[in-house]
């Protein structure tokens, strides 16, 4: 898929293998979670968005890519056959949405999670909170901790599923803060040196 570097250079058997490549990324997209990252910026699938009959696959790749629960289950209500046009398991792929969509949201919240944002999130009742949290654990696409008195999930790592412009400015916001907080803590160590006695 790689070799093809421009749009106009796709022809009928890169169309054909950038479907396959959607239709196989859509079926696993936990699986090969960092090797299929970078696919929508490939030419051959963005071709698939250019073609009647593909353009709805493209759709479900970019959900599948960047999207939520939300997104996959309107993109169904307007797009009926598709999942059964392309041999797609509605029960797989709405599995692994809602997995992903567990990952979008805790990148959305700093560290803790409250379970009721996660049913919301995953429209599952509170109770099966915790064993989507521990699916996405055994799958490594997050490290957390649950507390079940308090019904928060604490986030200590997640995969990121898509890293722009918007991303790198969260990023600088919170290297600030933690830079601002350094200094904090660096002034407080040399003023306790200077002045012993408080």
């Amino acid at each position: 898929m790689a070799t093809y570097k421009d749009e106009a250079s796709i022809d009928d058997k890169a169309r054909l293998v950038a479907q396959s490549v959607a239709i196989n990324t859509i079926r696993d997209p936990v699986t090969l979670f960092n090797e299929q990252r970078a696919i929508l910026n490939l030419p051959a699938i963005s071709a698939l968005a250019n073609s009647t009959n593909t353009k709805p696959l493209h759709k479900l790749l970019t959900i599948f890519q960047e999207g939520k629960l939300t997104d996959f289950q309107s993109f169904l209500s307007q797009n009926t056959s598709t999942l059964k046009s392309f041999n797609l398991s509605e029960e797989e792929c709405t599995y692994n949405i809602r997995l992903l969509s567990l990952v979008s949201l805790a990148a959305e919240y700093e560290e803790m999670i409250p379970y009721q944002a996660i049913a919301a999130t995953l429209k599952v009742p509170e109770t099966d909170v915790e064993s989507w949290v521990i699916a996405a654990v055994q799958k490594d696409l997050l490290e957390a901790k649950m507390d079940q008195l308090e019904k928060v999930v604490m986030v200590e790592r997640c995969v990121v599923r898509k890293f722009g412009m918007e991303q790198w400015k969260i990023m600088k916001e919170r290297l600030d803060l933690w830079k601002k907080n350094v200094k904090g803590v660096l002034d407080g160590l040399k003023e306790q040196k200077q002045n012993p006695s408080q």
